[in-house]
C-alpha cells in the first residue's frame, strides 16, 4: 500500500508539474503577441515619423524649385521684352541697308553676301519694296 501511496503522490506531482508548465506556456503565448504588437506599433510610429520628415523635405524642395523657376521666368520675360524692343530697330536698319544697296544696283545675292544676311530675307525685302513702288506708281496714274 505504501507503494500505491508513493505512486499516487508521484502521479499528482507529475500532474502538478504538467499543469504548471501549461500555465507558464499560456503566459508566454499571451506575452509574445503583446510584445510583437508593441514592437510593430513602434515600427509604424517610426515609419510615420520618417514619412513626415520626407514629406516636409519634398514640399520644401518643390517650393524652392517653384521660386527658382518663377524667378527664371521673370528674368527670361524681361530679356525677351528687351530683345523685342531692340529687334525692330536692327531689322529696320538691315532693311534700309538692303534697300539702299538694291537702289545702287546690287543683286540680291551680292547684298546677302555683303551684309551677311540670308538670301531669302534680302529677296523678300527687295520684292516687297518693288511691289510697294509698283502700287505707288499705279496710284499716281489713277
Amino acid at each position: 500500500m505504501e507503494w500505491l501511496l508513493i505512486a499516487g503522490i508521484i502521479l499528482l506531482m507529475l500532474m502538478n508539474i504538467k499543469l504548471m508548465l501549461s500555465v507558464k506556456k499560456q503566459q508566454i503565448d499571451e506575452e509574445e503577441p503583446a510584445e510583437i504588437h508593441e514592437s510593430m506599433a513602434e515600427f509604424v510610429a517610426q515609419l510615420e515619423k520618417e514619412n513626415d520628415e520626407l514629406y516636409d523635405k519634398l514640399t520644401a524642395y518643390i517650393k524652392d524649385n517653384e521660386l527658382q523657376l518663377a524667378e527664371r521666368i521673370e528674368r527670361l520675360e524681361e530679356n525677351l521684352a528687351s530683345d523685342f524692343e531692340e529687334a525692330p530697330q536692327l531689322a529696320s536698319i538691315e532693311t534700309e541697308k538692303v534697300l539702299q544697296l538694291s537702289k545702287q544696283g546690287f543683286s540680291s545675292k551680292q547684298i546677302a553676301k555683303v551684309l551677311q544676311v540670308d538670301y531669302g530675307k534680302v529677296e523678300l525685302v527687295v520684292n516687297m519694296n518693288n511691289k510697294q513702288q509698283g502700287n505707288f506708281k499705279e496710284d499716281e496714274v489713277l
